[in-house]
């Protein structure tokens, strides 16, 4: 049985439908942090915008599995529970547009910062 798992993921709240159990959830929560880690720390490279798109694509699943969940509202879900479930979605859509700004913002950095390597090697 699915249930809803509230996760803290770079200070965001990050809501998903999952059947997984609390060590999976866990242990997803940990690479998150992990990411969002590695995109803050000093070393802004490729490998660091990767982990935002993959957190973008992430959260981009948790909402088709919460769209799936509201699609099979006819077996027992209230009202209450399908408008919740919207608003859930609505969220992590938001969640979405803040990572894609996040990624954005992270790819000017990194063309600002490729562009000063190569003045650099170009000054030897």
């Amino acid at each position: 049985m699915s249930k809803r798992v509230t996760m803290d993921i770079d200070g965001a709240g990050v809501v998903m439908v999952t059947s997984a159990p609390q060590e999976r959830v866990d242990r997803v929560v940990k690479q998150a942090n992990d990411m969002v880690s590695l995109v803050k720390s000093k070393d802004r490279s490729l490998s660091s915008n990767m982990a935002y798109r993959y957190a973008m694509v992430y959260l981009s699943d948790q909402i088709v599995e919460l769209r799936e969940v509201l699609e099979s509202s006819g077996e027992g879900l209230s009202d209450g529970s399908s408008l919740e479930l919207k608003k859930e979605i609505a969220k992590l859509k938001e969640d979405i547009l803040q990572w894609e700004a996040r990624t954005a913002q992270l790819q000017e950095l990194l063309l600002e910062k490729n562009q000063q390597i190569q003045e650099l090697k170009s000054l030897r």
